[in-house]
């Protein structure tokens, strides 16, 4: 794949869960908000927001799922490393949260994963 990647998985990026229906996206990810807070930090407490953000991935199961699932794994934690200089001012890079897998109902061919980072941002 491109760039040293496993997948070619971020050609569909969406900002809506939903968007990423099996039915008509093959592999697909979508970036979403799931809740902000008020900052750990007592020295950005009022300034900025503790954010944390999804990353859902759904791909074709095929034969080797949990295989293709790890491949994408490998390739968002590789497209986040060592970009900490190219986020915007105030903002922290995400920092990894946890990951859970999504499962799909049954007779579906997909697998997929629910990935949290949290980044602090400043407010508006």
């Amino acid at each position: 794949m491109a760039a040293g990647y496993w997948t070619d998985v971020g050609q569909v990026v969406t900002l809506e869960p939903s968007q990423l229906d099996p039915e008509y996206v093959d592999d697909g990810v979508a970036v979403y908000i799931e809740r902000q807070e008020r900052s750990p930090e007592q020295a950005t407490a009022r300034t900025h927001r503790l954010t944390t953000v999804c990353v859902l991935v759904k791909r074709v199961a095929q034969s080797a799922a949990e295989a293709r699932l790890d491949a994408v794994v490998d390739d968002i934690e590789r497209a986040l490393d060592g970009r900490p200089k190219t986020w915007p001012p105030g903002f922290t890079a995400p920092q990894y949260e946890s990951m859970e897998p999504v499962r799909a109902p049954a007779g579906a061919d997909w697998v997929g994963a629910l990935f949290r980072y949290t980044s602090t941002i400043p407010k508006r």
